[in-house]
């Protein structure tokens, strides 16, 4: 099959390129959306059947198409539904909406590409140059296009301790993926669990287990034992940074920051601020200065940005008044199993000894890893043949601020590019809505100047 532009992936980022693109090409041009059909536009973020699983943003903010704001809230009043732009909707209908919306785009009789919707996987990179890209399907088709586009999102973190230090008579009571493994339907409602990890994810599987009426306890564990903060609706207004990207320190910016939340009603107008020029900040700071933020303030601040709906926050808080949930600060050690049941080890982060906590279930809600090129197959294909290469922190892939690939030569691609979580070692703030649909309507527009 050859086409002109290859979309690898089938999620959120995936959905929203192919719009774009098609947008802005016309009908002589051809595209392949290479994804497995079962999940298209859904991804893992969006699959879930669980209607306490609800975004973490208002529906006025969650447009699929950044020039039309609101996309999103006119399909909601167009399906009659209950839900307005100050609402926090289920995610499983949100990706209900990114499915109609590309279906509806391709239905359109209008001069726009032709699009292949190819249910395979890539498995393998034959060729990338700037003339030619030249993949491997599992179906046994071979795929030749002139522009690529990876649409991967991350892995599964798995358990933060070695192989080693978990007994494999633990496994049985262990869940590692959230996303995969019904594990609730193994559950008593008086079994005790403990959650590694206190964020996001770890709030949809507690508010999960409320729904189903559980009574055991439930001890929650991460390394800084911060829990996500809740959102204001209405909104306050942002307020904008006293800082330009370049023209401040690290620290400085830091001090500036608290300083101006201090003298502010809400706070979260400051951290909502800095959304605008929070790339371009990111961008001008030292490989020194990112990984010293990315150490001591990235738990700080994904708490305060990453925020969940206020209703969440509240049937979660009284969880933990009541007692039946608690949050630990610690490292997690080693895994044993004893009397039927799973043991934790871990070294508590303020008095600094090991102690040890038996549950019933041991639930891994560490979430989702950045894009990890050693657990992805076809990128670690692709890296050992030198086709691409991880940034210089480490957090995902290599690319320019164009969003194009560099290879292990450090070479920039004129025709690879790469989006969402698999670019946040350039742009940092990558993995909402509101980011990703901005950087594909950038791709997109760019490919389409190089296709005509």
């Amino acid at each position: 099959m050859q086409v002109d532009i290859a979309v690898i992936g089938g999620g959120f980022s995936a959905v929203a390129t192919v719009i774009n693109v098609l947008d802005r090409l016309g009908q002589d041009k051809s595209i392949a959306l290479v994804s497995r059909s079962s999940g298209l536009g859904r991804g893992v973020a969006y699959s879930t059947t669980e209607p306490k699983h609800r975004l973490n943003v208002p529906a006025g903010r969650m447009s699929l198409l950044a020039d039309k704001a609101d996309h999103l809230c006119q399909w909601l009043a167009e399906e009659a539904t209950e839900f307005g732009p100050e609402d926090f909707i289920p995610r499983q209908l949100y990706g209900r909406y990114l499915q109609e919306t590309l279906a509806d785009r391709l239905l359109r009789a209008d001069n726009s590409a032709q699009v292949w919707l190819v249910d395979a996987d890539v498995i393998d990179c034959e060729q990338m140059t700037d003339q030619q890209q030249v993949y491997h399907l599992t179906d046994g088709q071979l795929l030749q296009a002139k522009k690529s586009i990876f649409c991967i999102g991350g892995t599964p973190a798995g358990l933060p301790i070695p192989p080693e230090k978990l007994a494999p008579d633990a496994r049985s009571h262990i869940c590692l993926n959230v996303w995969s493994d019904p594990w609730m339907e193994r559950v008593d409602p008086d079994d005790d669990i403990v959650m590694l990890g206190s964020g996001l994810t770890m709030i949809d599987q507690v508010l999960s287990l409320e729904a189903r009426r559980h009574r055991g306890r439930i001890q929650v564990i991460s390394r800084h034992g911060l829990t996500p903060l809740p959102h204001r609706v209405p909104r306050s207004h942002p307020v904008a940074p006293t800082f330009e990207a370049g023209t401040t320190p690290l620290s400085g910016m830091m001090k500036a920051l608290r300083e101006a939340a201090s003298k502010t009603e809400d706070w979260r107008a400051v951290v909502d601020g800095l959304r605008p020029v929070t790339q371009a900040l990111w961008q001008q700071l030292s490989t020194a200065e990112r990984a010293r933020f990315l150490r001591h303030a990235n738990a700080w601040w994904s708490i305060h940005r990453h925020r969940l709906a206020p209703d969440m926050w509240e049937s979660f808080s009284r969880m933990r008044q009541s007692g039946q949930v608690t949050v630990t600060a610690g490292w997690l050690k080693e895994i044993y199993h004893a009397g039927g049941k799973v043991r934790s080890a871990y070294l508590d982060r303020h008095s600094r000894t090991l102690r040890q906590i038996s549950s019933d279930w041991l639930v891994n809600c560490t979430g989702m890893e950045r894009c990890s090129i050693s657990k992805t197959p076809l990128l670690k294909k692709m890296s050992s043949r030198g086709m691409i290469s991880s940034d210089v922190m480490g957090l995902g892939l290599a690319v320019d601020r164009d969003s194009r690939l560099i290879d292990a030569a450090g070479v920039v691609s004129r025709s690879a590019f790469a989006l969402g979580p698999m670019t946040v070692g350039q742009f940092f703030e990558i993995f909402a809505v509101p980011d990703i649909r901005v950087q594909a309507a950038a791709v997109a527009e760019r490919i389409a100047q190089d296709l005509s």
